[in-house]
């Protein structure tokens, strides 16, 4: 009896909170299935996959991030300078998957860049990531001027307009692989629990071994490279390159994570698993607000007062744990 007991209180203790956002997820589907006769319409359920792919794909090195204690707001402008050059490398004909290669390249530096700021030279976060944020923004722009890219190969557009039996769009399947894989690495390698560790406690990993330096280049070097893949699927399942790619992903990102369990309060606690449910529920609620008529501005108002409220009952529950 008291094992079967433990082992109920281990089940509740690892996935307590993610059974709540699975019957908010269910909840969420109940509910919009009588409010908007659209809602379960198989071509918006494909398109909710569809759309998650971006924020989702970002979300799994914002969460990475957020567990050493940091953040990144660089991750929109990241997306959209290096698609772009990706788009325009292939429109001068260069091979799309050496064009894609080019892309990923960049990302890493930026993104090693990041760490190089907040590891080395001890800059905050928030600033460190602003800078790179203004810095991806801006080149873009110059090097944009405004445009966007249109008539990419179709070699390079089946990666987001393809499907498996006709059914399951190729961006969900990269999605939910890509979520497995980290997931794995997170829990089951060194490199993984290393990057719980530096959130957890910095100097107690410093003190047991661990490079908390080379684990933050590992986080910002794989953030920027996750959030160019996610830009690079978008442009082609979309067959363009929009000057405004990746606004406020960065938003999204933090909140599906948020959402998820990963503490922007405290490092070191943080669940890929929670991180994906956090992104389906960030696509219903967008899709929903769509197809109830409601106004973009509002929807970015109605985005930023989640994340608010989502990190002040995180602050409310560790409070309560800590007296």
């Amino acid at each position: 009896m008291l094992r079967e007991t433990s082992k109920i209180k281990q089940i509740k203790d690892t996935f307590g909170e993610d059974i709540g956002r699975i019957a908010i997820i269910v909840v969420f589907f109940i509910t919009m299935s009588i409010a908007s006769p659209y809602f379960l319409n198989m071509r918006n359920l494909m398109n909710i996959l569809l759309n998650i792919s971006l924020q989702g794909i970002t979300a799994i090195g914002m969460t990475a991030v957020i567990i050493t204690g940091g953040i990144d707001i660089s991750v929109g402008g990241v997306c959209a300078m290096t698609a772009w050059i990706a788009a325009s490398l292939m429109k001068t004909g260069t091979h799309w998957v050496m064009a894609c290669i080019c892309a990923i390249v960049i990302a890493a530096m930026c993104g090693s860049i990041n760490a190089f700021s907040i590891g080395i030279m001890k800059i905050p976060p928030m600033i460190a990531t602003l800078a790179m944020m203004n810095m991806t923004r801006g080149i873009q722009t110059v090097i944009s001027r405004g445009t966007t890219i249109t008539g990419l190969p179709e070699a390079f557009q089946l990666i987001g307009k393809g499907s498996i039996f006709g059914i399951i769009p190729i961006p969900a399947i990269i999605v939910v692989g890509l979520y497995l894989i980290a997931s794995w690495f997170m829990n089951k390698t060194i490199i993984g629990r290393c990057i719980y560790a530096v959130g957890g406690n910095p100097e107690a990993a410093r003190i047991s071994g661990i490079n908390n330096t080379k684990i933050l280049f590992f986080a910002y070097t794989m953030c920027s490279i996750l959030s160019c893949i996610a830009g690079l699927i978008f442009v082609s399942r979309t067959n363009s390159a929009p000057a405004t790619l990746g606004y406020n992903l960065e938003m999204k990102a933090i909140m599906a994570a948020v959402i998820g369990g990963t503490s922007v309060t405290f490092g070191g606690k943080g669940k890929l698993l929670g991180t994906f449910l956090g992104v389906i529920i960030v696509g219903l609620i967008t899709n929903a607000l769509d197809l109830l008529g409601v106004s973009a501005y509002y929807q970015q108002f109605i985005q930023g007062l989640m994340v608010l409220a989502v990190v002040m009952f995180e602050a409310i529950r560790t409070n309560r744990k800590t007296k």
